[in-house]
């Protein structure tokens, strides 16, 4: 049973692969833990992108879900408000309440009421443990939620719990910050634990509407935001500035945010496929430490029966054993993890639409628009070949950026990743550069659909959109060609594996 247990951390994101989970976890006795995975299993079923946000309530984060939501959805002001999870869909106008002893994937003892009276039950937080609502939000569509945690500032030990809990069912983070507070201790400490999780974690630095230029240049504060981040170990998707107050504030980034969030909707499959997962190695991987812990003890007071320093060196060399051993379990998906990590930091660090292109972009456009001319005698085939002419130069310039911003980089970063597991060989590479998928000419045309503007506000969507598309299928393209790099991992794992159990049974 106990090398069962140490197996369950190996589990992956799937229907059979939750199922199995909940079954073991049952069978230890670990209820709290088997609900976590019922409540996964909702969550896998209901197809939904859950985005979480938290941080304290002094930074305006109810306000901002509020702003995103087009209406004040959620009850915001000088105190905390939010004691409970508050889950908001798009939909007709409605409210369920959950009482704090149910289950969240039943309906026994649930209340249905309507938006106007959630100002109220928001502050009952020691009846309700989550509250759904559904209102008319727009920027969701039909499978995204926001979600609302308790202020990281509460003292109440049911209310930390429930953001722990909270953040098994999301899958993507936004951790909001008060200007003046970024680098508090306490708002780094939290920063830490929800980078840990693993799951995309977007870091937004709200009120920058505070921010005096001539006290400390914008380039500087980031630079110690950024600073200070790194040396606590958080990593981030992205950082954000943002104003509630100031819409116009030249550092406000709120269509940067709204953009973001688009964006991962229309990512909806993956992110939900590698939350799922992230959740249940971290319910494994909980239940691990605490069989470990037991373990600990009972091999302490073993010890204390045995005595002297023989027996003490021999334990130190068992558990030596065990730990790496523990390592090789877990390092095909560990480094399945890793390459999908680095490659979501560089493509999010990567800017495929400069201004130049963007504005060859905007001309080609602009020349398939109905009327287009250029000059008084402009034959259908001078028509033609300008098109032509103008689509030439935008490939040239996006197969130019293509080049200088994915391919080079992704291969150093495969190639990189590859060699810290002992796993690349020198063929590798053409083979890489044949799976980068190909933007012709033709598939660029493509995206152009009609309708679409050739400038201002509309060309910048339909640059970010077309940029979106190409690093998925670059983000594609690079996880299934390490899939058969890890292949090779397995006999690796096993040989070191075998050495270990021979020491193990030795001593």
């Amino acid at each position: 049973m106990g090398a069962e247990r140490e197996r369950v951390g190996q589990v992956t994101a799937g229907s059979s692969a939750l199922r199995l989970l909940e079954e073991r976890l049952r069978q230890w006795g670990e209820q709290k833990s088997a609900q976590i995975v019922v409540d996964l299993k909702v969550k896998e079923q209901a197809d939904e992108l859950t985005l979480a946000f938290c941080g304290h309530f002094s930074a305006g984060k109810s306000s901002m879900i509020n702003k995103l939501c087009g209406k004040a959805v959620l009850p915001s002001g000088p105190v905390p408000t939010s004691a409970n999870i508050v889950s908001i869909r798009s939909g007709a106008p409605q409210v369920l309440l959950h009482p704090v002893d149910g289950s969240s994937g039943g309906n026994l003892g649930v209340i249905q009421t309507t938006p106007d009276r959630l100002q109220d039950y928001c502050r009952q937080g020691t009846e309700y443990s989550t509250i759904e609502v559904w209102e008319d939000v727009p920027v969701l569509g039909e499978h995204g939620v926001l979600m609302d945690t308790p202020g990281v500032d509460s003292t109440d030990e049911g209310h930390q719990a429930a953001t722990r809990s909270a953040l098994h069912l999301a899958d993507a983070v936004f951790y909001v910050m008060d200007y003046n507070h970024v680098q508090s201790e306490n708002n780094l400490a939290f920063a830490k634990s929800l980078s840990d999780w693993g799951k995309p974690l977007y870091l937004i630095i709200n009120q920058i509407d505070k921010h005096r230029e001539q006290e400390i240049p914008l380039k500087e504060y980031r630079q110690q935001v950024e600073s200070a981040f790194r040396e606590w170990g958080i990593h981030s998707a992205g950082l954000l500035f943002t104003s509630l107050k100031v819409e116009g504030h030249p550092l406000n980034q709120w269509k940067d945010l709204l953009a973001l969030i688009s964006g991962l909707l229309e990512q909806r499959q993956e992110l939900l496929e590698y939350s799922l997962s992230r959740s249940m190695h971290h319910t494994a991987d909980a239940v691990l430490a605490d069989y470990r812990e037991q373990q600990e003890e009972e091999r302490t007071a073993l010890l204390e029966e045995a005595g002297g320093a023989a027996a003490e060196a021999v334990e130190a060399e068992i558990m030596a054993t065990m730990q790496q051993e523990a390592s090789l379990e877990e390092l095909p998906e560990q480094s399945r993890l890793d390459l999908r990590s680095r490659l979501d930091a560089l493509l999010g660090n990567t800017n495929l639409m400069p201004a130049d292109l963007r504005d060859a972009a905007g001309a080609y456009i602009e020349s398939l628009q109905p009327g287009f001319r250029r000059g008084l005698l402009f034959t259908a085939a001078k028509r033609e070949k300008e098109q032509g002419a103008r689509l030439q130069h935008w490939h040239s310039l996006q197969q130019r950026e293509i080049t200088a911003q994915l391919e080079w980089h992704t291969l150093q970063l495969v190639r990189e990743w590859a060699e810290g597991l002992e796993l690349w060989q020198e063929e590798a590479e053409p083979l890489l550069k044949q799976a980068f998928p190909a933007v012709s000419q033709q598939w660029l045309a493509d995206q152009v659909k009609p309708g679409t503007g050739a400038s201002g506000e509309a060309l910048l969507n339909f640059c970010r959109t077309l940029a979106a598309e190409i690093k998925a299928q670059f983000r594609r393209a690079v996880l299934a060609f390490g899939e058969p790099l890890l292949d090779a991992l397995p006999p690796l794992v096993e040989e070191r594996r075998a050495e270990l159990t021979r020491r193990r049974a030795a001593l």
